[in-house]
This record gives C-alpha cells, sequence and structure tokens, in this order.
C-alpha cells in the first residue's frame, strides 16, 4: 500500500512503506493501465457472452449464467478499486464498468443469432474455438493483468499466495466433483 507521495525537486515519488524504496510515479500511467484493463476486460466479456450464448442446453446455460454473474461482482469490485486508484471520476468510472458489462449481453445475442443459422457440426466448431480464445483472455487478464500487479507489493504476499492457491484447490475440487457425479448419474 502506498503510504506517501511526496515531491523531489519536481519529480513524484511514491513510498511502500515508511522505510521502504522510493519509486517514481509516472503521470497518467495508472490511467493508461486502467484503460487497458478495461478494454481486455470488456473484450473478454464479449467472449464470455458468447460462450454462454452458444450452450444447446438450458441447464448449461443457467449454470454459466450464474457463475458468470458470481464472476463479474468480484470483477466489478476489483476494478472498481483499480479505478478509483486511477483517478477517474465517478462519471468516468461508470461508463468504463458499463462498457464492461453490456458486453456481455451482446455476445450472447450475437452467438444466438450464430446458433440459429449455422449447422450442428458448425456449431461444435465455433463454440469451441469462442470458448478456447475466451479462456485465453480469461488467463491473459487473471496472470498478466490482476495478479502481476497485486503480486508487485510484497505487503501479505504469503496470504495472498495461499487464498489464491486456496481457490485454484476449491475450483479444482469442485470441478472434479461434478464431473464424477455427472458421469455416475448416467450409470
Amino acid at each position: 500500500a502506498v503510504v506517501s507521495t511526496q515531491s523531489t525537486g519536481g519529480n513524484l515519488y511514491k513510498r511502500a512503506s515508511s522505510n521502504g524504496p522510493e519509486e517514481p510515479v509516472v503521470p497518467g500511467q495508472q490511467k493508461k493501465s486502467a484503460a487497458m484493463l478495461i478494454l481486455a476486460l470488456s473484450i473478454h466479456s464479449f467472449f464470455e457472452g458468447l460462450a454462454i450464448g452458444v450452450e444447446g442446453t438450458e441447464t448449461v446455460f443457467i449454470q454459466l449464467a450464474a457463475a458468470i454473474t458470481v464472476h463479474k461482482c468480484v470483477i466489478a469490485f476489483a476494478v472498481g478499486s483499480r479505478l478509483i486508484h486511477s483517478g477517474k471520476t465517478p462519471c468516468g468510472m461508470f461508463w468504463c464498468l458499463f462498457c464492461m458489462c453490456v458486453m456481455t449481453p451482446i455476445g450472447i445475442s450475437l452467438a444466438m443469432i450464430i446458433v440459429t443459422t449455422l449447422d450442428s457440426n458448425t456449431i461444435l466448431v465455433v463454440s469451441g474455438t469462442i470458448q478456447g480464445i475466451s479462456t485465453g483472455f480469461f488467463l491473459y487478464i487473471t496472470f498478466a493483468e490482476m495478479l502481476f500487479q497485486e503480486m508487485k507489493s510484497k505487503h501479505d504476499s504469503f496470504l495472498k499466495v495461499s487464498f489464491m492457491t486456496l481457490g485454484v484447490m476449491l475450483v479444482t475440487a469442485s470441478t472434479i466433483w461434478h464431473n464424477w457425479n455427472g458421469a455416475h448419474a448416467h450409470d
């Protein structure tokens, strides 16, 4: 966490702690970083919508929509925090979050239009391609944007790694449990 910002000879410096090293603050760098994050998340949200829209069954559609809704709540909080620290105005924050959130319904609508015009074999190829691209965006945003920024700060790094590991373990266990129960339910 940034404790203080000082001006020395016209240059701004931020300190990580009272005895930590000083780092120069580049004007506009936080706004540019926030804008890139919004752009990447908007593209990711669009592909999430496409992935939901190509689902063939109502049950899977509802499960994906519910999971993405919960996911978006956490992301909106994190992005809102990032936008506040970037110095955006409340109106600017609203429009950034609005653009990011509206992309999922646009993706769903477009995917439903595409699915109604394609044959079943083509739908499988399109669905797999869309889901692969969406996963790639998700991995990029998670590792290159969010985790990288969070791990720059050495404050509470053990807790950060511990909770990240716990999250991966819970998602893995949930996936295994879901697949195992699904496989045995059809026996």
